[in-house]
């Protein structure tokens, strides 16, 4: 079995990344499950064309609910499960995130799959949002970026919280990739010391998609 985890700014496309990842490799016929993280509950919505209920959600009414209660089966067989967070304006998501992933590894044999995938909503390390590479429920953390700015800041504030925290970085993805923006990028890697292990070109179609 192999996990990873994507972490990066908000909106920089992690959740098409990860969700169109988990797609691709069901083709190839890997059994994979995507673990949405953000409490937004929105992650899982390409493979299955809809929201679920997320599991801190469903627990809020049962006290051990069972896997059936709380993942769906999506595109090409794909296991979906949202964590989800707490209600608005009340508690805190990375400490919703703790629960949630423990109870889930518990609850859920995660051992029958190839490839399990976080979809993390972090933009810096806290306890919380880092607890699934600091305690191991991924072998380590890809990052998202793209050439803006602010997605490379946020990428070096989550390089330095990882460090911090002694948790593995795989690498770089770059999003919405430009030969433009390529420098940039590439810049930050060199300084960061890490690779950038794929690009995804800036699409049209993924704008369009998305509108629809």
């Amino acid at each position: 079995m192999r996990a990873i985890a994507f972490y990066g700014k908000g909106g920089i496309g992690k959740s098409t990344l990860a969700s169109n990842i988990a797609a691709a490799l069901s083709c190839e016929g890997i059994k994979t499950i995507l673990i949405g993280c953000d409490p937004k509950a929105d992650s899982t919505i390409n493979l299955l064309g809809r929201r679920i209920r997320p599991l801190l959600e469903v627990m809020r009414d049962e006290k051990r609910p069972p896997p059936e209660h709380f993942t769906a089966i999506g595109f090409n067989g794909v296991v979906c499960v949202e964590i989800g967070g707490p209600e608005p304006g009340v508690g805190c998501a990375g400490r919703g995130l703790i629960i949630g992933i423990r109870y889930l590894s518990e609850i859920l044999d995660l051992e029958k799959f190839d490839l399990v995938i976080f979809d993390v909503p972090a933009d810096i390390v806290c306890g919380g949002l880092a607890v699934v590479v600091k305690e191991g429920y991924a072998e380590g953390a890809l990052i998202v970026t793209s050439d803006e700015f602010m997605s490379l800041y946020a990428a070096n504030n989550l390089c330095r919280g990882f460090m911090s925290i002694g948790a593995k970085v795989g690498g770089l993805v770059y999003n919405r990739a430009s030969e433009s923006g390529m420098r940039y990028v590439a810049s930050f890697s060199q300084k960061v010391d890490l690779p950038i292990l794929g690009l995804v070109p800036i699409s049209e179609e993924i704008k369009i998609a998305e509108a629809r």
